[in-house]
């Protein structure tokens, strides 16, 4: 009886060593998971910034650029036409506008750009932020599974035994009734009655 019990403990033991094992194996392989794809994630997501950063620096050194030639193309023009007075402060000044009207137009492009890329990022990284909360509640949900298959293990194990020794009891008792009968026969055999 006592062997039934040990080797129903042990088993059940060795069950429970076994649902640890694969548990622990399922975190490991979900952490591996995990970190590859944040890995990916923040590897991409560090690309595609880099990117944003170069095409912007791309627009500003062309605004520059051309900034650069309209200043020269102004003062080519100026010395051709030797204007002098009033007229020549006119023409300057004019041509000067230009050159602040494109320059507030490169400064407006590139504005406009900085706002688009920063508005991409931030939906990247809601979507990032998503995915992330949608991860952790899968986490969450699987370890609530692997916590309700642990509390009914416990539960059967726990019914299991009790019902072992409930039948255990119930063995006993017979054997011992079997055994009072028997000592009470061995008593009336040795002690006949005259």
């Amino acid at each position: 009886m006592d062997l039934h019990l040990t080797d129903g403990r042990s088993s059940v033991q060795r069950n429970q060593e076994r649902v640890n094992r694969i548990t622990q194996l399922k975190e490991e392989i979900r952490l591996q998971e995990t970190h590859r794809d944040s890995s990916q994630s923040h590897a991409t997501s560090t690309a595609d910034h880099e990117k944003l950063l170069e095409r912007r620096m791309r627009l500003r050194e062309t605004h520059q650029k051309l900034i650069e030639n309209e200043l020269m193309k102004m003062e080519r023009e100026l010395q051709e036409e030797q204007i002098g007075g009033v007229e020549g402060e006119m023409s300057y000044l004019r041509r000067e506008r230009r050159i602040l009207v494109l320059q507030i137009e490169a400064l407006r492009r590139e504005n406009q750009q900085a706002y688009a890329d920063l508005e991409n990022q931030s939906r990247q990284h809601q979507q990032e932020i998503n995915n992330i909360r949608e991860e952790s509640l899968q986490v969450f949900r699987a370890f609530r599974e692997v916590l309700e298959e642990q509390r009914q293990m416990s539960e059967r194990r726990y019914r299991n035994l009790l019902l072992d020794a409930v039948q255990d009891a119930v063995h006993l008792s017979s054997q011992n009734l079997q055994l009072r009968e028997e000592i009470q026969q061995l008593r009336k055999s040795l002690n006949p009655t005259p």
